[in-house]
């Protein structure tokens, strides 16, 4: 299908109209002890020169937030590129930390995520990678929301109590499907309104049904062009997209780069693959609108673009 505006453009145009408003929410650029493609100045010079609205930027091992706040006071160019940030809480700042929660939303930070590559969940289904070891880590901490008995633990309740304080985003990080439904039926209990989980159907082994039950829960469902774009960390035909969208609903799929490996493309170059690959299939350049921009604009609460499509 397509809409008016596919008829009076090029492809290319079309494109370029759609990175123009665009929201990346999974940047990982550097610097970082993991290997990046591109440092936080690089990727703000090459959103800016694309037009994007905002990006996320994720460490899984600092929070970038007064990195953030340096460069938003310092860069050059196009001021109308918001740049945002998160807490991840994995085991270099203490894991399941309230302390590290307080202080990173005090700054600003607009997302908390639950442990990522120190997720028990991430450590036992990747344990082949032994990606601490290889980057000298020591060995790491296997972390989880829930206790021995299955009960969400004391400090995460606190950290959901912060994070509806400051009206932040809730993410899932990598743990299991099966630990985010507790752990988001108390974040809606305790007033945390911005929820999201990223790349469901990889780490997190979701299968279509939780996808539904997760976006009746009120969650957004991003799913990574990393994943999904041509290049080696391609985890599914692209055709599944589709699938996904019909199981969460398009209001609440986001789509993001999970770009800035040095084996993959930039986030730029990656987030213009998957554009093309959704007009691929068939979505129409409203409906790739609220995936990349629209819906994510909600969930981390800042206005959308000036210039709708």
């Amino acid at each position: 299908m397509a809409n008016q505006q596919d008829a009076t453009q090029s492809r290319s145009e079309i494109v370029d109209s759609l990175l123009r408003g665009a929201v990346d929410l999974h940047c990982h650029s550097g610097p970082s002890i993991m290997e990046r493609k591109l440092d936080h100045m690089e990727e703000i010079r090459d959103a800016e020169a694309a037009g994007l609205h905002a990006v996320l930027f994720k460490d899984h091992f600092y929070s970038n937030t007064p990195v953030m706040q340096v460069l938003e006071r310092f860069r050059e160019g196009n001021a109308n590129l918001t740049l945002l940030s998160g807490v991840p809480l994995n085991n270099q700042l203490g894991g399941l930390n309230p302390f590290a929660v307080e202080h990173g939303l005090m700054l600003g930070a607009r997302m908390v995520w639950m442990p990522t590559l120190c997720a028990h969940n991430h450590l036992t289904t990747a344990f082949r990678y032994n990606l601490h070891g290889r980057l000298g880590l020591r060995e790491p901490t296997r972390l989880s929301v829930l206790d021995d008995r299955g009960r969400l633990k004391p400090e995460v309740k606190d950290i959901l109590d912060l994070i509806a304080e400051h009206d932040a985003v809730l993410c899932g990080g990598h743990l299991h499907v099966s630990e985010m439904f507790p752990l988001f039926t108390e974040a809606r209990a305790r007033g945390v309104t911005r929820m999201l989980v990223s790349h469901p159907t990889y780490w997190i082994e979701a299968k279509l049904d939780d996808l539904k039950e997760l976006s009746a829960l009120g969650v957004y469902l991003e799913h990574c062009a990393c994943m999904l774009i041509e290049g080696p960390s391609r985890k599914f035909p692209f055709e599944a997209l589709r699938d996904y969208v019909d199981a969460a609903g398009l209001d609440r799929t986001i789509i993001g780069s999970d770009l800035g490996q040095t084996f993959n493309p930039k986030p730029v170059p990656g987030f213009r693959a998957v554009i093309e690959l959704c007009l691929d299939l068939g979505f129409t350049v409203q409906e790739i609108r609220t995936m990349t921009s629209t819906n994510a604009c909600r969930l981390i609460g800042i206005d959308p673009p000036d210039d709708p499509l």
